[in-house]
């Protein structure tokens, strides 16, 4: 099998034992006897279309080696918006997305059970399945941006923008959480107008400081316990975590109640399953207002609202351990 490990050399703190790990994957993926090139990206964003290009140079596999941003970045390029990765590709296979998992978070990593070893995680889906999976749909600023982890506007969008602008790369994990907890405690949000729609059809409007989208069970970090467990990823729903204004009360409440494990008894967070929703500014004086509410997907600053999420079913093939396809296919039997 031919396979690309597409990483960003400039990422990260620690570059060198990055690159030495990607190199260790590919090593480990040759003497298991197929074929493996190691791309380093170009530059910001060129993730995508070094992954296209490699398809279409024969690539089965395309790896995204990094954590969630790489594995956003990587999988524009694979993405297919009709609902079928495979015909949407200059090929007749397609290709399918792996993870060899060198961020802080690794969510979507980790909710597909690949090991956070390098050698490990290559091995384990080399010799795992395929699986097809929907995925988010962002449409901000005439732009559409996909999204396997999360999406999320208010704090969140805010903290990555201000991230973006001071240097992540530089910054280590204890950093970023001394940055979030000033940003969280310290900033007023602007409340803004969401419009949901439930699964069921039912159209919901709330006003809002902070509207946070998962994909997965467990957003790591800072962000662990905040979102519920939901539905397998091949389903075509949103959990969305709401909060209600004063966002000075509902923002600590919400990490405080969901590091403990009590969201529930939480009297500002409102949690639903959505199939799409919207996200548009507002003013105190009910007029037009200009924007200063961030949004954000897979840690990367995305722009500021409005914006419109969706979801697009079966939209990317991914390569996982036989374990996380046994438990996606008996998570979705319980459906």
């Amino acid at each position: 099998m031919r396979c690309a490990l597409i990483y960003n050399p400039a990422a990260g703190t620690r570059r060198e034992q990055r690159i030495d790990e990607v190199e260790r994957a590919a090593a480990r993926l040759r003497s298991l006897g197929h074929e493996a090139l190691v791309i380093a990206t170009i530059g910001p964003g060129s993730a995508g279309g070094q992954a296209r290009d490699a398809v279409r140079e024969g690539a089965e596999v395309v790896f995204a080696c990094g954590g969630d941003g790489t594995v956003n970045e990587v999988l524009q390029g694979l993405v297919a918006d009709t609902g079928n990765p495979r015909a949407a590709l200059d090929t007749v296979l397609g290709a399918a997305l792996g993870i060899i998992p060198l961020g802080s978070a690794n969510a979507l990593a980790r909710q597909l059970r690949i090991p956070l070893d390098a050698e490990r995680a290559v091995e384990e889906q080399i010799r795992g399945e395929w699986m097809t999976i929907s995925v988010g749909k962002l449409e901000i600023g005439g732009q559409v941006q996909h999204f396997a982890v999360m999406v999320g506007a208010g704090p969140d969008g805010a903290l990555v923008y201000e991230l973006h602008s001071a240097g992540k790369s530089r910054m280590g994990r204890l950093a970023y959480a001394l940055h979030a907890a000033r940003i969280f405690a310290a900033r007023r949000f602007s409340r803004f107008a969401i419009e949901y729609t439930e699964m069921d059809g039912t159209v919901r409007t709330l006003d809002v400081v902070s509207v946070m989208a998962a994909r997965v069970d467990c957003l790591g970090g800072l962000f662990t316990g905040l979102v519920e467990r939901g539905d397998a990823m091949d389903k075509q729903s949103l959990r969305l975590s709401l909060l209600r204004p004063p966002g000075l009360i509902s923002l600590p409440l919400w990490f405080l109640t969901g590091w403990l494990g009590l969201r529930r008894v939480n009297p500002f967070l409102v949690e639903a399953r959505a199939r799409e929703f919207a996200c548009r500014p507002v003013s105190d004086g009910g007029g037009p207002c200009d924007s200063d509410v961030h949004c954000e997907a897979d840690g990367e600053w995305l722009g500021r609202i409005p914006m419109r999420v969706s979801v697009t079913p079966d939209a990317l093939t991914v390569l996982a351990p036989r374990a996380a396809c046994s438990a996606s296919r008996a998570e979705s039997g319980r459906q």
